[in-house]
């Protein structure tokens, strides 16, 4: 990942939350990096609370019963950062909405990242939660999804590499992470046969079968290339695999791999300014066993309005 500034991480109270704030911190303390750290309460939550409050103690006002919720938020949130005191942290507890204010402090503090848990109630049997695939698909940053209990350092990383513009960005920021953590790395490509389904095409010999794999292994090869001086040190390996369905033949390879972190671009070769987390992508944050880095591209902003 390149020099961080500024980490924007989300904390529900979760144990997949948790973790996400250990993996923040510990990329905060690589880079020198500002940690903002915010629990955001969710206005439906307020309201309820309120009503509650206002049967048991008809006395408390409304902005008080407030203040009541954003200070007991607090005190719970001061208490999960105090460990992380080897960390420039900024920490607020709010009430919001959690998507927009979330994005909000990313915009606010020019965030060069925004950590988040894969699951807080959701079942991370399936996939990650709906507010962690929004802020994917719509942070104006890189986000990291912190899968499941991990919050030691990455040893396995696959960066899927789809020879799009966002690649280069995705093979930067995998060798980034696997340079610190000292990880392997694998680049993957994943195929559809070109004559796969087509009748009309006629099958290929296996040579010729071959000989397309080659070169695709040969793109993947020099997509390296300027990434020479980087990888000196680094167990660095290239795959190239046929699947019908590209995101499958990724989550396969991630699990059949073992890896705990797979390096994902959110635009790939459509290239439509619509498709702003794209098809393959999309499912691999949702499907992928292990958590998920999603690079942005460099032009890529949310329109508030």
């Amino acid at each position: 990942m390149d020099c961080l500034k500024s980490i924007v991480v989300g904390v529900d109270f979760s144990s997949f939350s948790e973790c996400a704030l250990k993996q923040a911190a510990r990329l905060a303390g690589w880079n020198q990096a500002d940690m903002h750290v915010l629990h955001i309460v969710d206005t439906s939550t307020v309201n309820h609370l309120k009503e509650y409050w206002s049967c048991r103690r008809p006395l408390l006002g409304s902005q008080a019963a407030v203040e009541k919720i954003r200070a007991a938020a607090s005190k719970q949130l001061e208490g999960l950062v105090e460990v992380q005191k080897e960390v420039r942290t900024h920490v607020d507890a709010m009430t919001g909405t959690p998507f927009l204010e979330l994005l909000r402090r990313v915009r606010d503090t020019s965030a060069d990242l925004l950590v988040l848990g894969s699951n807080g109630s959701s079942d991370p049997s399936k996939g990650a939660g709906v507010l962690a695939t929004k802020c994917v698909r719509k942070a104006a940053t890189k986000v990291l999804l912190v899968r499941g209990y991990h919050d030691d350092r990455f040893k396995n990383i696959v960066a899927c590499v789809d020879f799009s513009e966002s690649s280069h960005r995705v093979i930067e920021q995998a060798i980034r992470v696997a340079q610190q953590d000292g990880a392997s790395l694998r680049l993957l490509h994943v195929f559809s046969a070109p004559w796969r389904g087509a009748n009309y095409i006629p099958r290929p010999t296996p040579e010729d079968q071959q000989q397309y794999s080659d070169s695709l292994s040969e793109r993947l090869q020099e997509a390296l290339q300027p990434f020479e001086t980087e990888i000196r040190a680094l167990q660095v390996e290239t795959n190239v695999v046929e699947n019908a369905r590209e995101s499958d033949g990724i989550v396969q390879f991630v699990e059949s791999a073992e890896a705990d972190l797979v390096v994902v671009g959110t635009r790939g070769r459509t290239g439509v300014r619509a498709v702003l987390l794209g098809t393959v992508a999309e499912r691999i944050v949702r499907e992928s066993p292990c958590s998920v880095l999603a690079v942005k591209p460099d032009d890529f902003t949310y329109d508030f309005d």
